[in-house]
This record gives structure tokens, sequence and C-alpha cells, in this order.
């Protein structure tokens, strides 16, 4: 069968792929849609065509048979469609639980697309969450006890529309007089599911993409072995300078590539054209990198989100946990993806955060090569890593590892067991591209925080605060303009500078230092992290500190 066929040689690139590929599309071209299942995975396999085509003419007919899917599924059965729901193909429905602001920025984006779909039982019953937003008049309304969520809503809404309902609900919570994180968690805990019909093409997998200022043709196949040390080393392009436009569409096509999966990642569910970044790299691949809202942001560390698209298709997600020379990194590449330039793109990653953000000691969380993930067992991700000099923080570990490694090297066919790989899910693993010791760990530095307000302000949170604020201003003779002005870096780097530096016996240029940092994470992320990478903290941190988070 051509679809069949086709699927075989996706991923398959030598010297005569390129025309058995186009020889098997130009026959699935002639073929009808039948299944379900047969539509997602012919849908998957044009999405890999169009990111890693290998000339022109395969990726004109790629996208053809891309756009012949799309118009059939739009006049297909309600049957059919329903097999589709969750697809992410064009013109397919969608349900998920979605954050508040992504509720609201669906609604804004996509308008009478995107409705009410139901509640889980579970949830809060929403006249319990909105009661103190009516009149005390509407006290039966707000007392009836058989009406269930969608009933409620609809009653109180004054709408059978369910689109109005949601949008309703929405701004029913965000009136309530409470902080937006606050907010947040009520909207949370309805345990509001809402539908975005595909009827609009850029909500899905098939054009939610962006266009690229060149695609990239593999006519060389692609890359499986190169210098990794040396791409990841290379000196990154200038940063692409994006108009607000620009700008938008990359945010809503990131934030709708996660939306289709019911995934979200704050960094791009909290990002504004200000806090983006964005670079073009080799192969068609660009990345762009996302900083929160400044009220949003880590106190310590910087939550940098990125999303990688591959000839202008969101490919793979993630982000880095940045703090100093140090980064805490997670990728997810989407399974249409998969059997490409894996390792090309992961080097490229670790290229962009060591030279964007200065990061030289990167460690990677279990999850990412196989803890309660068996496809990442399965596939040896944890060698992936290895590849890269990723190693066990712990030593016995890493023991495991080196004898594996020997195995592998001296035996042929020689396959780690899944009962090893799980052993190696014990910990993290780490690289450290630098000869320095490994950079302070931000989680001890927030223990010794706790442990300190419990003994000395035998947990008065609210006295600590007030305390190190007093502190800070009196320390850098901060004027009141300064404060008003960076009322977000005091609000998190507050208690840090108080309690676990001593702060009076700085110098003034390490003071300045400090102003500089409270400045810059009020305002630009980005700036944080390159002033933080060229702070020495361990000078300004007190021994008992440092004692504390060396252990």
């Amino acid at each position: 069968m051509a679809f069949e066929a086709f699927r075989k040689s996706v991923t398959l690139f030598n010297e005569n792929s390129a025309q058995v590929k186009w020889n098997h599309l130009n026959e699935c071209a002639k073929m009808k849609f039948t299944s379900a299942s047969a539509i997602k995975q012919y849908h998957d396999n044009l999405l890999f065509t169009l990111a890693y085509p290998e000339n022109h003419a395969l990726y004109n007919l790629a996208a053809s048979e891309m756009l012949r899917l799309a118009n059939f599924i739009q006049t297909s059965s309600i049957a059919l469609k329903e097999k589709l729901i969750l697809s992410g193909i064009a013109n397919t429905q969608t349900d998920g639980a979605f954050s508040l602001s992504l509720a609201k920025w669906l609604l804004n984006e996509y308008g009478n697309h995107v409705e009410l779909h139901s509640f889980d039982e579970n949830g809060t019953h929403p006249k319990e969450v909105l009661k103190y937003c009516f009149p005390d008049m509407e006290f039966e309304m707000l007392a009836d006890e058989k009406l269930k969520a969608k009933q409620w809503v609809e009653k109180m809404s004054g709408t059978k529309s369910k689109h109005d309902q949601l949008k309703w609900l929405v701004n029913q919570v965000y009136s309530i007089k409470a902080n937006e994180f606050i907010k947040d968690q009520l909207f949370e805990s309805l345990n509001v599911y809402i539908t975005v019909h595909g009827s609009d093409k850029k909500f899905s997998r098939s054009y939610g993409n962006v266009f690229p200022n060149q695609l990239y043709y593999h006519a060389n196949g692609i890359l499986k072995k190169f210098d990794e040390a040396a791409l990841i080393n290379k000196k990154l392009p200038k940063a692409t300078k994006l108009n607000n436009e620009q700008s938008n569409k990359i945010i809503n096509a990131s934030r709708t590539a996660l939306a289709l999966l019911n995934r979200e990642t704050d960094p791009v569910t909290y990002c504004n054209e200000d806090g983006l970044t964005y670079y073009e790299l080799e192969h068609g691949l660009s990345i762009a990198l996302f900083s929160m809202l400044p009220q949003r942001r880590l106190p310590l560390e910087s939550y940098i989100g990125f999303m990688m698209f591959k000839n202008g298709y969101p490919m793979a997600y993630g982000g880095g946990w940045l703090f100093g020379h140090r980064s805490l990194l997670g990728i997810n590449i989407f399974e249409a993806f998969r059997g490409g330039e894996s390792a090309f793109v992961f080097a490229q990653l670790l290229r962009t955060y060591k030279n964007a953000f200065g990061a030289e000691y990167f460690e990677v969380e279990p999850y990412q090569f196989g803890k309660n993930n068996p496809e990442g067992l399965q596939s040896g991700a944890f060698w992936f890593y290895y590849r890269f000099g990723f190693r066990p923080l712990d030593s016995q570990l890493n023991q495991l590892a080196l004898s594996e490694a020997a195995k592998i090297a001296s035996e042929k066919g020689y396959r780690s067991s899944i009962d090893t790989l799980k052993k190696f899910t014990a910990g993290n693993v780490f690289v450290n591209f630098s000869k320095k010791s490994p950079p302070l760990n931000p989680s001890l530095i927030s223990k010794f925080i706790s442990k300190k307000i419990a003994l000395n302000y035998k947990g008065d949170r609210e006295q600590a605060i007030s305390d190190s604020r007093r502190i800070l201003i009196k320390a850098l003779s901060l004027s009141q303009k300064f404060v008003r002005e960076n009322r977000v870096g005091i609000q998190k780097l507050g208690e840090f500078f108080a309690i676990c530096t001593d702060i009076n016996r700085l110098n003034a240029a390490q003071k300045a230092q400090i102003k500089k940092l409270l400045e810059e994470k009020s305002f630009s992320e980005f700036n944080y992290i390159n002033t933080l990478s060229k702070t020495d903290l361990r000078k300004m941190i007190t021994k008992e500190c440092l004692d504390f988070i060396s252990c």
C-alpha cells in the first residue's frame, strides 16, 4: 500500500531516497483516505517531510498533500472527526484543560472557535469559587445544590452559547479581587475543560508554523555524526531582529503547538514580545527563547523556555533553569519529528544556552532518560546524554556507567538491560564544560533561607520579608524612586541578599552589582542572567550559608 511504503521511506536518507519518497508520495496522492489511524500516520509523515525535505519538488508535493488531507477532513463525517479529536490535524477538534491566562488567550486569538466543554466532577463547583462576586440578593442561586456546574454557568451567564459561557466564566474569575496567582489557582480548581474547534487552520500541527527566511533542503542527507564539542562551542549568530507582529506570530505558534498536546510551559504562556529572543541556526533550525513577565519570574533562577522550529514547524520544546553558570535542562522532541537530527538538535540547544547565557554546567533530570518514561528506557536515552559528556552525579552510578560503556565498546551487539537503565534514573546526570567547581545550587540556598526564617523569626515570614526589605534599602541606600520602580526585583531577591550575605560589609562595587541585579530582575530577565553570570556570589555569601550549601 502506498501510504505504508511512504511511511517506511520517510526517515531514509541515501542517494536514491529522494526519488523513492517522491514516487511513493505521488502514489499516495492518488489514494483515498480511509481510517483515522491511517490519516494520523500519514499526516505525521507529511510533517516530517516538510521539516526534512531533500529537494523543492518533494517539499511542494508534501505541502500539496497536506492541503488535500486538510480539505478532506473539513468535509468528512462526524464519526471520522470524532476519531481525530486531539490529533492536532487541521480541521479537527481539541479538548483540554488550560490555565486561566491561556484560556483568555485562546478566546482572544481564536474567538468563536473556543467553547466551554465540561467540568470534571472532582473540581470545585463554580458557585463556590465565584460566590463573593455576586450581589447578596442572588443568595438562592448561590445556595442551589441541584444545579451541576455546567447548568449553573448557563443560568448565571444568561446564555446558551458555549463560547459566551466560557468567556463569562473567564471574565468572572479575572474580576475576583485577588492577586493573579490566587486567580490562577481558583480557575485551576474548577477543573474546566475547553474545546477548540480546528476550523482556523492556524490552530493545528498542520499549519501552526512560522515561515523561515529560507527553507533548508537535506540534499546530502541528515547529520548523524558530527563534532559535538565544536558545534556546542561555536559562536551564535546575532539574534534576529523582530517587529511586534513577528514576535507575536512566534509566541502564538508556540502556545498553539503546546495547547494541541494539552501542555503548557510557564515561559511560553506568560511571555510577551519584550521577553522573546530568536536565533536562526543551521540546517533550517531556529530557536525561540522565552522569559516570563516580571511578576511571574523565579526568585534566584531564571526559567527560560524554548521552542525549536525546523523549516518553520515547531519540533521541540522545553526549558532551562539558569543560575549563574548553572542550568537544569529539559527537552521534548515532538513525536512527528523523531528519527531526524535529534543529536544535532540537542547540540544546538546546549550551544544556545551556553553561548547566549554563559551556562557551563548542565544537569538533566531522570525523566529525560527513563524515570516514569518507558520510551526513554526502551530507546536507551541515557546513552544519548552520555554521548554529550553527561555523567551520573552519584559516584556509584558513575562507576556502573563506566563499566557499561566499556562493555558496549568491546562487546559487539551489547545493549544495557532495562534493569540497568532503570538504575541510572535514581539521580540526575551532569556535564561541566568548564574546569571550575560546580556553581551554587539554588535549591540549597532556598533551604538555608527557610532554616534561618524558622530559627530567627519563629516562622514569621511577613516579619522576615519586612526586615529583609529594610536591610536592603539601608545597606544599598536605595531611594524611594528606586524601590518603587524595582519592586519586583526587591521582592524576588530581598531575602537572599539580606539573609545569605553580610550586606553591610560588602564593598561599593559589590553593592553596585546587587543594585544592578535588582534592576534587571525587575525588567529584563535576559540581562539579569548575563549580569548574574559575571557576579561572584561566593565572595558575597556568608560562611554559614556557604557551609550549609556545600554539605
